[in-house]
Order: structure tokens, then sequence, then C-alpha cells
């Protein structure tokens, strides 16, 4: 029996995939949507007391772009952008959470947490919404101290403004932490010099999880007509960043381990991202820009994914494959020496290893391609150029 649950922070969650809070998570009704799909909980869209923050939220705009960064036109790729300009939740704080309290009575029905997010505009203010989020209802709470968008505003000091700033972060986690019962959980911008550092000293504020990242700072010109996309610039995330994400959520687990719980956001497509969320030391994985592209079905599909990975690896738990890259993962001076290998009946002699060497290693014959040893480093790029399946392999010496 394949058990997909996993413990966070001291709560239950059936699986380990959560709707980030965004436009999918702006109300109860969007919030309904994503645990009716089987997202095992939603991080309702972050509520807030600035007004130009929700202001910002009624002119949000995006694009989904291609590998060229233009704007996609019918298909979507893969490797897509998404390139935003959006806000905060658009009710007062005291509306919202209706949405809030309804979402949860729910969640309650059907298996499913939520988890509430806030940004206010100076530290009491953090601690009253907090205040009225554990009141509300919700079993964890996420502080958004990554949120892009106040960047590109002139008087807004919240979201991203305040993650760049140590000790203004720590001291407002510290006064939310003592101030709630309920674990809390904090969203960092991954513009900031040290992730790792950064996260230690959230941990000693009180932080009970990190979330794992919020999305860049980018800008798009538009070749045709010389301007800007949507005006200017704006946030930008999607499954491209995957790998940068992943390398703060390997180097975060290895210094704190279960002292610091992780959530794992910007990067995560499908199933088999969320697989290497976890293997790289990630409990639970926070999506939107595939559930903002393809729509809420997108989850639940991404959940069977998962379990039908399991079942195909034979796992029973997600303790038995959770953060096993990470505990595998080897500094530079540690790493095996090994060797290119050419198999000579498979090879095609089509030259693309010659030209992706710069060892002078592969050599051009008359039937195939062979290795000179002496001068093979084992760098892999023949491997990686190679047509033919089992041509080209690496080997340790």
């Amino acid at each position: 029996m394949i058990d997909t649950s996993i413990d966070f922070c001291g709560v239950r969650l059936k699986n380990p995939l959560v709707a980030a809070s965004a436009e999918p998570t702006l109300n109860a009704a969007n919030m309904k949507k994503c645990i009716d799909a089987g997202a095992s909980g939603v991080i309702a869209k972050t509520m807030t007391d600035s007004p130009a923050m929700r202001e910002l939220t009624q002119k949000a705009k995006w694009r989904f772009l291609n590998e060229r960064h233009e704007v996609c036109r019918g298909k979507v790729p893969r490797c897509f952008s998404l390139y935003s300009r959006s806000g905060l939740a658009l009710e007062q704080p005291e509306d919202f959470m209706a949405e809030i309290r309804e979402t949860v009575r729910y969640g309650k029905e059907k298996d499913a947490v939520v988890i509430g997010s806030i940004g206010s505009i100076e530290k009491q203010g953090w601690v009253d919404l907090s205040k009225q989020m554990e009141d509300g209802g919700v079993p964890l709470l996420e502080l958004n101290f990554g949120c892009p968008h106040p960047k590109l505003m002139e008087g807004v000091k919240t979201g991203m403004n305040v993650g760049q700033d140590f000790d203004v972060a720590c001291d407002i986690t510290r006064a939310v932490a003592e101030a709630v019962d309920i674990p809390v959980m904090i969203k960092v911008t991954p513009q900031v010099s040290d992730l790792v550092q950064f996260s230690g000293k959230l941990l000693e504020a009180g932080a009970s999880a990190v979330t794992l990242t919020n999305r860049f700072i980018g800008f798009v010109p538009d070749i045709e007509t010389g301007k800007p996309l949507i005006y200017g610039q704006a946030g930008i995330g999607g499954p491209w960043v995957k790998p940068l994400t992943l390398r703060w959520i390997n180097e975060v687990r290895q210094e704190y381990g279960d002292r610091l719980a992780i959530a794992g956001t910007n990067g995560a497509y499908d199933w088999r991202d969320i697989v290497q969320f976890l293997m790289s030391g990630s409990q639970i994985v926070e999506m939107c820009s595939a559930v903002m592209c393809y729509g809420y079905d997108w989850l639940g599909k991404q959940v069977r994914g998962l379990e039908q990975f399991m079942e195909q690896r034979g796992y029973t738990s997600l303790d038995q494959f959770f953060g096993c890259a990470s505990d595998a993962a080897l500094q530079y001076a540690d790493m095996p020496m090994e060797k290119a290998r050419v198999n000579p009946d498979l090879c095609s002699n089509c030259g693309r290893c010659l030209k992706a060497c710069f060892s002078d290693a592969m050599q051009e014959g008359e039937g195939s391609t062979w290795v000179k040893e002496e001068n093979c480093v084992g760098c892999g790029g023949c491997y990686s150029v190679c047509p033919v399946h089992g041509a080209v392999e690496i080997v340790t010496c």
C-alpha cells in the first residue's frame, strides 16, 4: 500500500503537493477547486493591510514565455517562463478572513489543509494579521518575504523588500512566532547573497520552516514593438528555474537537517519535479505556474503520477527516497575519476563528440570514433551529445 502522506511541522498532509499562494488560491472558490483537484493543501493568496498591493492585483497581468522569451501562442513548452505583475489578496483582511474560514471548513471535509499567507507594511501589522489567521483556524502560517512586486513599487515596504533585509525579516519573524501558537514558515526571495545563512537566522528567530523560493525580477523587451512586455519589470519564474531552487533546498537541508523544515517552490512542473524536490530535501512542494497554465486538474494528474512512480519503483512511503540525492551529493574534490568509452558496434561515427571534446580525447576513426585515454578527463560532453544510446559511456576508472 502506497502512503504519500507527510508530516510537515507537525501537520499531516495526505500528499506533498500544495497549491502555492497565487491567483489559483485568490479566494475560497478558487481554493476549493485546488482541493477538489487533489492538492493536499492550499496556501491562500497573501492577505495584506497594504492598499497599494491590493490595488495592484486589480491590474494583474501575466504572459507565458517560450525558450526565446516570446509570448507563447497556443502550445506552451515544458520549460516555459511565467512573467507576471500581480499583487496580494484583493479584500481587506476582515473580509478576506471570511474566505479563509470558509475554505478551512471545506478543507476539513476533504482532508486538505489551508495554510495562511500574510504580508504587512509594518511589524505590528504582521503580528495582527498572523493572529487573525490563527483565529481563522489555519494550522500553518507562511510569511511572504519573497513577493517581487513591492520591489517595483515606491513606498511599499513588504514582500521582497523585507526579505532582503535580514535584520528586519528576523525581527518580524520573532514577533510573529511569539504571538501565535501555530508553526511559522517564511517564504524567501532568491535574490539575496546567502539563503543558507538567512535560513539559519530565521530558524533562530523562531521559524519552523522556510519556503524556497519566490520568484526573481526580470525584464523582457518585445523586439517587434521596442517596448517591454506588460509595461516593464515583472516577477519571473517557472520550470526553467528548478535547478536554482533545488540548489538552495539541498544546501539548507545539508546545513540544518531536520531542525528546519523545507517547502519547495518555483520550478515544479509535474510529478517528476515533485520527486526531484523531495529527493533534494523538500518535504512539501508548492505548485503555481503550471496550474496557471493548464488549470486545476493539473494538480490531480501530478498526484497520480507520483503514486505511479512510487508503485513502479517499489516505494511504499516518501521517507524511502526523501533527501536521497542530497545525501549522495559530493564536493568537487571528492568526485571519482572517470573516462569515456566508445562501443564501436553502436557508434554511427557522426562526429558530434569530436566537436564537444576540448581535451583532444575523442579521436576520429575509420569505422567509429575512439578515445585517447591519456587525454580524457571524463567530462561527459561526448556522452551528452551522442545521438545513439549506449554508443558512448562514462565509466569510473
